[in-house]
C-alpha cells in the first residue's frame, strides 16, 4: 500500500471520519486532489467496510473542459470497480445574477446542494471532499482578508456538521501529485484555477508565493499550525458561551418564535461571551449578523435607553424594555414597511430586495431598478444622480430599500469622512417634510445609496471593479405624493 494512502487511512481512523457501514458520497471534479481521494477511498473501501458512490458536478462555466472531465470521472470510477457514479450539471452563472452571489459562492451552494442530493438517493451518509492541507492555508487567508472572528480562523474541519469530511486535510498538494505521478493516474486541470479575477485564486497564485518568498518560507505550515491552536481554544470557548447562553436567554415555542435576554446577567458576561450570546441568539432567529450589527446590539444592551431597538432583516425586530432585550418577529418574517418605533407609522417605507430586477415603491410611486453590467458603459460618471453605479463585490444581497431615519450615517462619495444622513439633507437644503420621501438603499453593513442623491463612499467604482451593481429611478407619477425633483432639490 502507497504511504499516501496510509496516511489518509490514519486519518480517517484518527479523526472518525468514516465508520463501519457507512456508504460515502465521493465529490470527484477530475482535478489531481479529487481524483487522488477516489483511488485512495477505493483502495481503502473493503478495510473500512464503507460503500462509495462516485458524484461529479459541472458547473455549466468551462464547456470545453467539461465533458473531457466528466468522461475521466466516469472512467475512473468503472475502473475502480464502482457502480454508482452520477454526473450532473447546474447553472453557477444563472444563480449568481439571480441571487445577486459571486460565481465562487454560487458554484459552491450548488455544488453542496448536488451532492446532498445524490447523498439522499443513495442514502449516503457521509460526503468526502479534496480539499487539502494548501486549501486549508489558502482558506485561513481569504478569511482573514474579508473579516473573521475566531472560529472563522480555525480554517475548514475535518469534519463538518457529521456530513461532510475531509480526508485529504493534513495532506500537502506536493505529495499528493507525486502520488498520482508514482500511481501513473490521470487527472484533468481546471483552467479556471489561473484566472486571477478570483480571490482565492489571487491568494494561491501571487499572496502565498509573495510571503514564502519574502517573509516565511514555511507560511503554510505556520497557518495551519495555528488554525489547529485555533480550533483546540475555539471548542473551549464554544461551551462557555453555550453555557452561558442557557443562563441569559430564554427562547419561546411557537412560530416565528422569538427569545428574550436579561440585560444584568448578559452583562456579567465577558466581552468574548457576549458577542457569542448575540450572535447565537441571531442565528436562532434566522438572521446571518454582521460584525457591525453585533456592534449594534452590544451597544443597544449596554448603553441603549429604555425602548430603543433596531431593526434587523426581514422584520426581525429588537427592542429594549424593563431590563430585557426581546428578539420578535411583530409581523412575521417578512419584509415589513415602517420604522421600529412607530410600525406602519405615515410616509415610512421598507422593502426587500433579494436580487436584481424591479421593486416598486408605492408609496412613493417610484420603481427601483437593479441590474448588473460586466463593463461601465461610456459616459456613465454625467448620468447623474437618478442613475448609481455600484461595486458589487462591495455589496451584500438582500438590499433593502426604507425610509431615512433618525441617526442614520453615511460616506458621501468623495467626502472626506462618514456624517448623519439628517445634516447632509441640511447641507443639500433639502426640506425636512421631504426627508422621508427619499429612498435609501442599503445592506446589512449600512447604506449603500441615497437613491437620486448620492452613493455611500463604501460601494463606490475602483480600478478592481468587476461586476457593476446599476441601480435607477423611474418615478411613474410626479406632484407632492410622489418622488420628485423637488424632493431632491428642495425647490
Amino acid at each position: 500500500m502507497h504511504f499516501f494512502v496510509k496516511k489518509v487511512a490514519e486519518a480517517i481512523r484518527r479523526e472518525g471520519l468514516l465508520a463501519l457501514g457507512e456508504r460515502c458520497v465521493v465529490a470527484v471534479s477530475g482535478g489531481p486532489d479529487s481524483m487522488a481521494l477516489l483511488h485512495a477511498l477505493a483502495q481503502l473501501a473493503s478495510n473500512l467496510g464503507i460503500s462509495l458512490v462516485v458524484a461529479h458536478v459541472d458547473h455549466g462555466l468551462r464547456p470545453l473542459e467539461a465533458e473531457a472531465e466528466a468522461r475521466l470521472v466516469r472512467e475512473a470510477a468503472q475502473g475502480l470497480g464502482l457502480a454508482c457514479c452520477e454526473c450532473g450539471r447546474v447553472e453557477v452563472a444563472l444563480c449568481a445574477r439571480e441571487q445577486g452571489l459571486s460565481r465562487e459562492h454560487a458554484a459552491r451552494n450548488l455544488r453542496y446542494e448536488f451532492l446532498a442530493e445524490v447523498a439522499a438517493r443513495h442514502r449516503g451518509t457521509k460526503i468526502a471532499v479534496a480539499h487539502t492541507a494548501d486549501d486549508q492555508a489558502e482558506e485561513i487567508l481569504l478569511r482573514l482578508i474579508r473579516g473573521t472572528g475566531r472560529a472563522g480562523l480555525t480554517g475548514m474541519a475535518r469534519m463538518r456538521d457529521g456530513l461532510v469530511v475531509r480526508p485529504l486535510l493534513g495532506i500537502a498538494k506536493e505529495e499528493i501529485l507525486g502520488y498520482l505521478a508514482e500511481e501513473n493516474i490521470p487527472y484533468c486541470l481546471d483552467s479556471s484555477n489561473l484566472q486571477r479575477i478570483y480571490l482565492r485564486n489571487r491568494i494561491r497564485l501571487d499572496l502565498l508565493p509573495y510571503l514564502q518568498a519574502h517573509f516565511n518560507p514555511n507560511i503554510g505550515n505556520s497557518l495551519r499550525e495555528t488554525a489547529e491552536i485555533l480550533q483546540g481554544e475555539e471548542e473551549l470557548l464554544a461551551g462557555m458561551a453555550g453555557q452561558a447562553y442557557a443562563e441569559v436567554v430564554v427562547e419561546e415555542g411557537g412560530e416565528p418564535g422569538g427569545l428574550t435576554i436579561q440585560v444584568a446577567d448578559f452583562l456579567s458576561q465577558p466581552l468574548a461571551i457576549r458577542r457569542r450570546i448575540l450572535e447565537s441568539a441571531c442565528w436562532r432567529m434566522d438572521c446571518r449578523p454582521s460584525f457591525r450589527q453585533i456592534a449594534q446590539l452590544l451597544s443597544l444592551i449596554e448603553t441603549g435607553a429604555e425602548g430603543a431597538g433596531l431593526h434587523l432583516a426581514r422584520g426581525l425586530r429588537v427592542v429594549k424594555a424593563e431590563g430585557r432585550v426581546c428578539f420578535r418577529y411583530p409581523q412575521g418574517r417578512q419584509a415589513v414597511r415602517g420604522n421600529l418605533s412607530e410600525p406602519g407609522g405615515e410616509g415610512s417605507f421598507f422593502q426587500e430586495l433579494s436580487g436584481p430586477g424591479e421593486c416598486l415603491l408605492e408609496p412613493l410611486g417610484v420603481t427601483v431598478i437593479l441590474r448588473f453590467l460586466d463593463a461601465l458603459p461610456n459616459g456613465w460618471e454625467a448620468q447623474g444622480p437618478k442613475i448609481i453605479f455600484c461595486d458589487a463585490d462591495k455589496i451584500c444581497f438582500p438590499l433593502v430599500v426604507r425610509s431615512f431615519r433618525e441617526g442614520d450615517r453615511f460616506h458621501p462619495l468623495g467626502a472626506p469622512g462618514s456624517k448623519k444622513v439628517g445634516d447632509f439633507f441640511t447641507d443639500q437644503k433639502i426640506p425636512v417634510a421631504q426627508r422621508t420621501r427619499i429612498p435609501i438603499l442599503a445592506d446589512q453593513e449600512g447604506i449603500v445609496a441615497i437613491l437620486g442623491v448620492r452613493p455611500d463612499q463604501r460601494a463606490a467604482i475602483g480600478p478592481s471593479a468587476r461586476r457593476i451593481l446599476v441601480v435607477s429611478l423611474h418615478p411613474r407619477a410626479t406632484g407632492e405624493n410622489g418622488f420628485t425633483e423637488k424632493a431632491i432639490h428642495g425647490k
